[in-house]
């Protein structure tokens, strides 16, 4: 993606930008399509259990999960047109195209089912229920600052990061549990296997 990112800085910087009180989002693509004479064969469970493990050691507050999306004009939508990979936009149309759709056929052996699996996996490990149960506990919590009087400061900023981290996990939960309702009662699977019969036609 030519963004000449290191990871461990990244995780470096997470981590300072939280203890400076700030709240960190993280972003990420899955799935991106490796350049020719540059193969990636990394199993899918595997690049699942590093994206968790780097979300796990930044710290972050809040992640989104995103799919690449063929975007004309750009460098990734020219290289999988030439090689008739992505999905024809008179089955799967302009409205998918906001990063929770596969748009096209992914590096074998993962399947366009299988990326986007794994982005609602990672992102249901981090968005849970329990977090529900977690700010009413926080809420429980609070009167024992009375007791840390002689650092209340301190005790004031610890509980109210923990508060907001677990506001924005479960309100994360609930989004997410909208979205996968709605997708249940959608039409998206049966776009993405009419894509790939007009491709296999093709």
């Amino acid at each position: 993606m030519n963004k000449h990112l290191n990871p461990e800085e990244m995780i470096a910087l997470a981590r300072l930008y939280r203890k400076a009180g700030f709240r960190v989002h993280g972003m990420f693509i899955f799935g991106y399509p490796a350049r020719p004479g540059q193969p990636f064969a990394m199993p899918i469970q595997e690049r699942v259990r590093r994206f968790r493990r780097f979300i796990r050691r930044s710290r972050l507050d809040t992640v989104q999960v995103l799919l690449p999306v063929p975007l004309p004009g750009t460098d990734m939508t020219a290289r999988l047109g030439e090689q008739g990979r992505i999905y024809p936009t008179d089955c799967i149309g302009w409205e998918y195209y906001d990063g929770n759709f596969p748009l096209f056929e992914p590096d074998p052996p993962m399947t366009a089912e299988d990326m986007q699996a794994a982005s609602q996996e990672i992102m249901g490990r981090f968005y849970r229920a329990d977090r529900l149960f977690a700010v009413g506990l926080d809420i429980l919590s609070f009167p024992a600052l009375a007791f840390q009087l002689h650092r209340l400061g301190t005790a004031w900023g610890r509980w109210r990061q923990r508060w907001w981290r677990n506001v924005y996990r479960a309100g994360g939960w609930l989004m997410r549990r909208r979205w996968v309702s709605l997708f249940r009662k959608g039409t998206f699977p049966e776009k993405l296997a009419a894509a790939k019969m007009h491709k296999q036609a093709h």
